[in-house]
């Protein structure tokens, strides 16, 4: 039976671009972020996962969304099956550059809201469906 699993991720913004990462995992691109670790705030989890898997510094992160549901089922290539309660944070300003942690992810890209690549995960859809009705509110 599938587990429920919360986590994060980061809706890292550059004008009206996001920034995406391919995965190492599944090669569909997504938005860095990942599981909580047992005790670990949302927040924790997301500057944890961002300085993971970009190098980068989160600043200021504003909470943007929360997604769950039966949409959000995950296969992983590995049998692991799970769905997920995620938090999406919106961050417009961190310190670094971004780099390939060469581990979860193979490349990293800004990408322009209006012209995102596919192979995106159930809660990157989402996500970035809203983000992209509200990106001249934020």
């Amino acid at each position: 039976m599938p587990l429920i699993l919360s986590g994060a991720c980061a809706l890292l913004l550059r004008g009206e671009e996001v920034l995406l990462q391919r995965r190492s995992d599944t090669g569909g691109w997504g938005t860095p972020g990942g599981l909580c670790e047992p005790g670990e705030s949302l927040e924790d989890t997301l500057r944890r996962e961002v300085h993971e898997e970009t190098g980068l510094t989160v600043l200021d992160p504003l909470l943007f969304t929360v997604v769950s549901g039966a949409d959000t089922f995950v296969r992983l290539p590995n049998g692991d099956e799970f769905y997920q309660v995620s938090a999406a944070y919106v961050v417009r300003r961190w310190e670094g550059v971004p780099r390939v942690d060469g581990l979860e992810g193979t490349e990293l890209r800004f990408w322009p809201l209006d012209a995102l690549p596919g192979g995106l995960g159930p809660v990157d859809r989402v996500v970035l469906a809203q983000l992209r009705t509200c990106v001249g509110v934020l």
